[in-house]
């Protein structure tokens, strides 16, 4: 019960909650369960025991599950049979949680006494389950020797579970992979052996992989084989295995090339080709670099020889992962080679997924062809992959085949990465697939539409010359009811107009199907409209939806994103003199404010809207900052300096004071501006979860501010220092692809304008001129008047990342301290666990976790006089820990030489596979109270001696 209590003391904080139940802790569930193992009836047995693996992964620490293994080791020694399958079950499910099982002895000495037991099929659960926790047993002899025994049962369910229990064994360990070796040679080449048997043992041999001699002589073993037996079964079964060994040892993926190639042309049987193919590109995937251009060729003359469609069809997929990767540069790509008359003669096939597949490797030839020569301009390979892939897409297009569809799926993904190498291809791309859309099929429709708006990122003015195509598409999709498509075409519109307003017709249309569509999709495209800058759209539809949502976070999350709209809205059309900038700023930071209350108010305990809120609050003082500086640039004008500026400029030393209140306006909005681009950074590395183009966005708000926050400073230079452009902040170059090109555009006009602006002033007598104003007026204007692109990160995620942390020793109550000796340390033990979403890595993935630890003095308490401490002591630790299984597990030793109460500070951070640093959390506190024992047995005495002095005053009267 004390180890339950301390498991329920680190974990009760991974609960998770449902609508009106209560949630039972970590011991409470664990007795629960307990006592349905314990229970006489069979079926609450099974009940409890397949409910484990939810167990674990609720609290997936060591201690719990530790103790759960050895209650269910119990039951798999002395329960049925039927039983030990649950079990068995169980362990399989939960293999991720083995490694941390802290009594391995004691949970494989129960599992492993029913090895001696008579009934073959309990031996036949104990071995799968040995082999199934064989990651933590690896080297246990006595296990080695009772799966290498087995081997020799005649029971046939027996034989079957040794041979897996050796198949997990010989891939974790080396040194049963070395004894079994020879065993199962003697068993494959014997006639003794079943051929049915002899199918099962040799794809063992895959395993072997762990020393170079156990890999050779298996290899030696399996090609005697071939020739020995030339049944399908066994060569395919044998070839399959070589490729495995080969694809694991590497140091003979040459070798496997070479003779699944020579039995992929001389063999004739069909199941072996095709078994050679798929092992081929299985190779193609772990070495690439080892293949030779005899190889490819090879393979390439077997593509055009072979009448097969399925083989034809493998040999190019084969192809196609070759030309992706390193291995391109083996391609032999002459006018007469063999891989361009494959692409020449089929990529017209009839059969579309050869043609897809054709039309593919082309594309990658002509990628690798337009990286390696020096002129932008089109190759003659190019161009021919241009006409293939537009003519594939114009018969694909009109197919309703699911089959045609996902061959017209791989095209447009090749077509996408051909535009990205070269812009030259995309007028004729985007002509092309524009008028295939109103006659294509539905899904076909979705296809060729979401290419369209792929494309456009590398060359937005290609869509708007073919915006009233897609007008009248949209109208005509409308008309027929056709919202799923709508939706995308609304998106293409949106896209294509991103650079001006809608029109009032286009508008209408998009209301209008708002209107007839249901509420979800509605939203999506209020959510597109808000993407691409359409906010006075977006405003509309979204309040539209405010009042059709079941829940009041729900409403309160529309009405926000309304506000933040109409904020939007407000800054497109305004006066750009003073008065009118500030009113359209000033409406706009009105509109944020209460956009971000709604936002909070829109917040849950699950879904706190950290981003969303943030992403507004420093929007909302990014255009305060605008404020600000609009309005010193209007006092320098209203206001001149006083007469006293000049003798202030001569006692300061600095020439700027001559220009009055003015510096030092504009000095703080250079502050500001420089706390902002800070601040965006902070938001930058807080969203380890967010999208590419989301966390471009971000970078983005931060390099304006950055810019003005120079500017301005430049301008508060004296005039004899005229900063060059490599002083002034340059454009990330990863933010060339972003999809907002007039902020970027807007940046760099600022920073040539400032340069033109400085060299023309530098003949004022005052340090600041009106042109110097004029010019920072002018930037702001042209900042704010661009439509905010939000980013989609705001709406959602798509990957989704959370780390939960249990700290230990944890006090009794929130508000109770844990006491220490000032003369000893606290061990601060920090658990962990990462939890992911639907797509966990989809961009980005956990390396290790970087755990900080530092302690600040809240308050000194009593301290002996003879105690001497020099300074406020503090503690300052950092550790990385690589998560295993999503679990990490780190320790710190921390000292508390002061007495006095401490605030322990702990914080994650997260190192994602490229060493990026991203300040994901979480946060957590802890008080620690540090107490000096002689001090307080010294008190003690003291009143104790208060103590007798009264009882004897008052024996004494």
């Amino acid at each position: 019960m004390v180890i339950m209590a301390s498991v329920t003391a680190r974990l009760s904080f991974f609960g998770e909650t449902g609508y009106g139940e209560s949630e039972p802790d970590a011991n409470t569930a664990l007795m629960e369960l307990d006592k349905g193992l314990r229970s006489g009836k069979s079926g609450e047995q099974c009940e409890a025991i397949v409910r484990f693996p939810r167990l674990f992964e609720k609290y997936p620490f060591p201690i719990l599950i530790n103790s759960a293994f050895l209650k269910l080791a119990d039951v798999f020694r002395f329960g049925t049979n039927f039983l030990r399958i649950c079990i068995l079950k169980v362990t399989q499910q939960s293999e991720k949680h083995l490694d941390k099982i802290l009594n391995v002895d004691e949970f494989v000495r129960r599992i492993f006494s029913v090895i001696h037991s008579n009934d073959p099929v309990a031996r036949a659960i104990t071995l799968r389950t040995l082999g199934s926790i064989a990651c933590i047993i690896a080297e246990r002899k006595n296990v080695h020797h009772s799966v290498t025994s087995s081997l020799d049962s005649h029971d046939s369910v027996e034989l079957e579970a040794a041979i897996f229990a050796a198949t997990h064994f010989a891939s974790q360990s080396k040194a049963f992979a070395t004894s079994v070796s020879h065993r199962l040679a003697e068993m494959i080449q014997g006639l003794a052996t079943p051929v049915e048997m002899k199918l099962k043992l040799i794809p063992i041999f895959q395993h072997m992989h762990h020393d170079a001699d156990t890999a050779v002589r298996v290899r030696d073993l399996c090609m005697e084989l071939l020739p020995n037996y030339p049944s399908s079964e066994l060569v395919t079964v044998t070839l399959h295995t070589l490729s495995q060994l080969a694809a694991r040892s590497l140091i003979d993926i040459p070798k496997q090339v070479d003779l699944l190639l020579v039995y992929l042309v001389n063999d004739p049987r069909g199941a072996v080709k095709t078994t050679a193919l798929r092992d081929l590109k299985t190779l193609s995937k772990k070495g690439p670099h080892m293949w030779t251009s005899e190889n490819i060729e090879m393979l390439c003359k077997f593509t055009l020889n072979t009448r097969h469609t399925g083989l034809k069809t493998g040999a190019l997929l084969v192809l196609c992962e070759l030309a992706k990767s390193v291995a391109i540069s083996s391609f032999n790509i002459k006018h007469d080679s063999a891989v361009l008359e494959i692409c020449t003669k089929y990529c017209y096939h009839s059969n579309l997924t050869i043609a897809a597949k054709s039309v593919e490797l082309i594309i990658s030839l002509a990628i690798e062809d337009m990286k390696t020569q020096a002129s932008s301009e089109m190759s003659d390979l190019c161009q021919e992959a241009n006409t293939a892939a537009e003519a594939f897409v114009t018969v694909a297009s009109e197919s309703t085949s699911s089959k045609d569809r996902d061959a017209l799926k791989t095209c447009l993904q090749s077509m996408v990465s051909l535009c990205k190498v070269t812009v030259h291809v995309i007028p004729s791309f985007v002509e092309t697939i524009a008028s295939l859309v109103p006659g294509a099929p539905d899904d076909n429709a979705v296809l060729l539409t979401e290419c369209l708006a792929a494309i456009s990122t590398y060359q937005c003015e290609a869509l708007e010359m073919i915006l009233p195509e897609i007008s009248a598409a949209l109208q005509e999709t409308v008309s027929n009811g056709k919202h799923r498509l709508a939706v995308v075409l609304s998106t293409l519109v949106f896209q294509a107009a991103a650079s001006y307003r809608l029109t009032a017709d286009v508008t209408d249309i998009i209301l209008n199907l708002t209107k007839a569509t249901n509420q979800w999709i509605a939203y999506k495209i209020a959510r597109q409209a808000a993407r691409y800058g359409h906010h006075s759209l977006a405003a509309q539809i979204f309040g539209s939806l405010t009042t059709k949502v079941s829940t009041e976070h729900f409403m309160f999350w529309l009405s926000g994103l309304q506000e933040f709209c109409k904020g939007e809205e407000s800054l497109m059309n305004f006066d750009t003199d003073t008065t009118g900038v500030v009113t359209a700023i000033t409406d706009a930071t009105t509109h944020y404010q209460k956009g971000l209350s709604n936002l909070k108010a829109a917040s849950t305990p699950t879904h706190p809207l950290l981003f969303q809120c943030e992403y507004a609050k420093l929007r909302t003082l990014t255009l305060q900052g605008c404020n600000q500086l609009v309005k010193a640039c209007c006092s320098f004008r209203t206001s001149p300096p006083p007469a006293i500026a000049a003798s202030l400029a001569l006692t300061t030393g600095r020439d700027i004071h001559r220009c009055g209140h003015v510096a030092t306006q504009l000095q703080k909005c250079a502050d500001q501006f420089e706390s902002l681009s800070s601040y965006y950074g902070n938001l930058y590395q807080a969203s380890f979860d967010a999208d590419p183009r989301s966390l471009e966005n971000v970078m983005l708000h931060q390099h304006c501010c950055q810019v003005l926050a120079q500017a301005i400073q430049a301008v508060l230079n004296n005039k004899g220092s005229i900063p060059d452009s490599s002083s002034v902040s340059t454009l990330p170059g990863t933010l060339v692809m972003a999809l907002n090109s007039r902020m970027i555009e807007a940046c760099q006009d600022i920073v040539h304008g400032l340069q033109q602006t400085l060299h023309s002033t530098t003949s004022t007598a005052l340090p600041i001129s009106y042109q110097h104003v004029d010019f920072l007026h002018k930037a702001i204007v042209t900042l704010v008047q661009i439509p905010l692109q939000f980013p989609r990160y705001l709406f959602q995620s798509l990957q989704s990342t959370n780390i939960k942390l249990a700290i230990s020793p944890q006090p009794r109550t929130q508000t109770e301290p844990i006491t220490i000796q000032h003369d000893t340390h606290l061990t601060l033990k920090i658990e962990g666990v990462i939890q992911h979403g639907h797509h966990p890595g989809l961009y980005r993935s956990i390396e290790s976790v970087q755990l900080s630890v530092h302690s600040v003095t809240q308050s000194r308490g009593q301290a002996h006089p003879d105690l001497k401490i020099s300074e406020n002591p503090t503690n300052e630790m950092s550790q990385s820990a690589e998560p295993h299984n999503d679990y990490f597990s780190t320790q710190f030793l921390l000292a508390f030489p002061l007495p006095g109460v401490h605030v322990v500070h702990i914080e994650a951070a997260v190192v994602d596979k490229t060493g990026k640093l991203w300040k994901t959390g979480p946060r957590s506190s802890l008080l620690v109270k540090s107490y000096d024992e002689a001090m307080r047995i010294q008190k003690h005495m003291q009143q104790q001696h208060a103590r007798h002095q009264q009882r004897a005053g008052v024996s004494q009267f």
